[in-house]
Parts: C-alpha cells; sequence; structure tokens
C-alpha cells in the first residue's frame, strides 16, 4: 500500500503485542483477525471523520481563509472536498500484518503537514484509546476461541 497507513502486527503495537505474538503461536496465521480489525478501524475512521477530529480526539486545524473562500463544495469541511482521500481508506491483513491507510500519496502531507506550502498537519490516521481497547477485546475473543480448539 503506497500513501499513508499504519500498521499493525505481533511485531509492535505494545498493548496488544502479547496478545498478538500468542495468537500468532497457536494459529500461525493472524489474517481473519486482523482483517476483523480493519473492518473496525474503517467505521471508526469514518465517525472521526465526520467529527473532523484527530484518532486522540483534538479537532483538525480549520481551513485558511483563502482557501475556504474558493472551496467550490463543503466550504467548511476540512479534508472533504470530493471526499476521496476519506473514501479510499482500506486495510490489507496478512498472516502477520495489518496495514490500514490509503493509497493517495498526498494523504501523508495531510497527516503530517508541509511546511513549505503552509498545509498543517491534520493527523487522520491512528489508534483512538476506544480503537486499542477495541482491538484488545477482539484479540482476546479471538484467543479464547483458539484456546477451546486446541
Amino acid at each position: 500500500m503506497a500513501g499513508s497507513f499504519i500498521a499493525i502486527s505481533h511485531h509492535g503495537v505494545s498493548d496488544a503485542h502479547e496478545l498478538l505474538a500468542r495468537l500468532y503461536q497457536r494459529t500461525g496465521d493472524l489474517s481473519e483477525p486482523l482483517a476483523d480489525i480493519g473492518e473496525g478501524l474503517l467505521l471508526s475512521h469514518r465517525e472521526r471523520w465526520d467529527a473532523q477530529e484527530s484518532p486522540e480526539g483534538e479537532p483538525w486545524a480549520p481551513l485558511s481563509d483563502k482557501y475556504r473562500a474558493r472551496k467550490p463544495r463543503h466550504a467548511d469541511e476540512v479534508l472533504r472536498l470530493n471526499d476521496d482521500l476519506r473514501d479510499t481508506l482500506d486495510y490489507q491483513a496478512d498472516p502477520q500484518t495489518l496495514y490500514f491507510g490509503t493509497p493517495l500519496a498526498y494523504g501523508a502531507a495531510h497527516q503530517f503537514g508541509r511546511e513549505e506550502i503552509n498545509l498543517p498537519e491534520r493527523p487522520y490516521l491512528g489508534l483512538s484509546e476506544e480503537d486499542k481497547q477495541n482491538v484488545l477485546e477482539m484479540l482476546s475473543l479471538y484467543l479464547d476461541a483458539s484456546s477451546q480448539h486446541n
């Protein structure tokens, strides 16, 4: 996935590391739980997009007056013109890693900002505290289910 993305695997994400590692050790394939996590992230990112806020719940930097004046639609909404960035959010789950993000190259500019063109950062990718809790709960359910099958 080119563009801007986050990756979740059994090699990272500190709170989920132990659960992911144990589940991977038992099953050898995290594709199914990671795909379920990806679906949840699509929903939570859509909700945050509608709320115009970062994963931490912070409002995105407002549009400049100059840009707002010439913006043809969604003039008062940040990161919305044709909704391409929002609508290209997707995930890819493989046996060890979940990639979540957008293939659009300009996604990184919005996520991290670009000082040279006065584009402020507007973080849209990431896990909120609620997302993290949902990930842990989902992994626990999968771990419990794998225990019952062994």
